[in-house]
């Protein structure tokens, strides 16, 4: 016993002095590598070592919020969960190192149901708001998440999650999903080639269209496409040729299609908008914004989902919101209805999309049937 707690003191009297000794500290606003390290280097060694980090590690900047940790003649700089740089202190001068750890990455299996938004459920799941933008941009073309989604809709997603020393850092690629829509079951599968890359239907139909279901991830229909509807400032009946999606000021605006800025600007009854040619005479016209993105201008071209807006409330506006308009020619299309051409695989990629339609095909469907047996759900295949 006597000897068990003589033990136990010696380890605690060692702990105490590795506290003593070690000293962590966050970098402040308006520190600088010369200001944390001033009492311990001399000034021309300071400039030294900031040389000798930059050429081991370039774009090396100490960001507020950095870990610190100080023992006796040496530091720690964690720069993030992936790398550190090390410097010691020696009787010659200084040394620096850069300590990189590997990324571990693990294919995950993520099963969540709505009950009230992509959102909620995905956190339901236990999973990060990353997630749901990530698999909201691979069914973008295919669901609208304002007005399609349904309480016991349901995914299945095999995802990559990334480890650095048995910490999750974040998420690769989904590399297949499965859907299910008002019973509609949409199946995605990542496939990669020199010549293709995206998402695809099991029929090698790419999930990506030429349009984009909405300009916006996230938000609400807050008034649709109609022929005569009453006027929510002017109180009389107009036509409402666009569809009001309303989320909070701020939210990017996503082009929906590829194409040249026509018209940006401001006027009294549109606020800040952008009206975008797209190929085959299509146009789409985005209003209201509280800003608009850097680097917009006439004729710029765009990409669908660059970002070129952010929501506001700018011209005639009931509050934060964009109307979305899209015409073909001169006549307006209700967004809510227009349906996108899709595009599919050349025939010279099909006969390696296949193997690799059904290696996923597997994974997504055992996965559905363990699920089915944890909730009782039947598996829809």
């Amino acid at each position: 016993m006597y000897k068990l707690g003589s033990c136990l003191i010696a380890l605690i009297v060692v702990m105490l002095n590795i506290t003593a000794i070690a000293d962590t500290y966050k970098v402040q606003w308006g520190d600088s590598l010369y200001s944390i390290l001033e009492s311990d280097f001399e000034p021309y060694e300071i400039i030294e070592l900031n040389k000798e980090i930059k050429k081991k590690l370039p774009g090396f900047t100490l960001k507020t919020g950095t870990e610190i940790e100080k023992s006796e003649n040496s530091w720690v700089i964690k720069m993030d969960l992936r790398r550190e740089v090390l410097i010691n202190k020696t009787t010659e001068g200084f040394s620096v190192d850069v300590q990189e750890y590997p990324v571990e990455v693990v294919n995950s299996y993520v099963h969540g149901e709505i009950t009230s938004s992509l959102y909620n459920a995905m956190q339901e799941a236990g999973e990060d708001f990353s997630l749901a933008v990530k698999l909201a941009s691979v069914y973008e073309w295919e669901i609208d998440f304002f007005k399609d989604i349904r309480k016991g809709d349901r995914f299945n997603i095999l995802v990559e999650k990334r480890f650095i020393r048995d910490q999750f850092a974040g998420y690769g690629k989904i590399l297949a999903a499965d859907f299910i829509n008002q019973g509609r079951l949409i199946r995605g599968i990542y496939y990669e080639s020199e010549k293709v890359k995206g998402y695809y239907a099991p029929d090698g139909s790419s999930l990506k269209r030429g349009f984009l279901k909405a300009p916006l991830r996230f938000g609400r229909v807050s008034s649709g496409f109609s022929y005569k509807r009453l006027h929510p400032v002017h109180k009389v009946v107009k036509p409402h040729l666009g569809v009001d999606y309303a989320a909070p000021r701020g939210t990017p605006v996503y082009a929906t299609a590829d194409g040249y800025i026509e018209r940006i600007g401001y006027d009294k009854y549109n606020g800040n908008h952008v009206g975008i040619r797209h190929m085959n005479d299509y146009h789409t016209l985005y209003l209201h914004f509280t800003r608009f993105a850097k680097g917009m201008g006439k004729g710029k071209y765009v990409r669908q989902g660059d970002v070129i807006g952010y929501v506001g409330s700018t011209g005639i506006s009931t509050g934060p919101h964009v109307d979305y308009r899209i015409r073909k020619g001169r006549t307006y299309i209700n967004p809510l209805r227009f349906k996108s051409p899709t595009k599919k695989l050349p025939e010279s990629e099909m006969a390696t999309f296949q193997g690799h339609r059904e290696y996923y095909a597997y994974l997504l469907n055992s996965m559905f049937v363990r699920v089915a047996q944890r909730s009782k759900l039947i598996p829809m295949m």
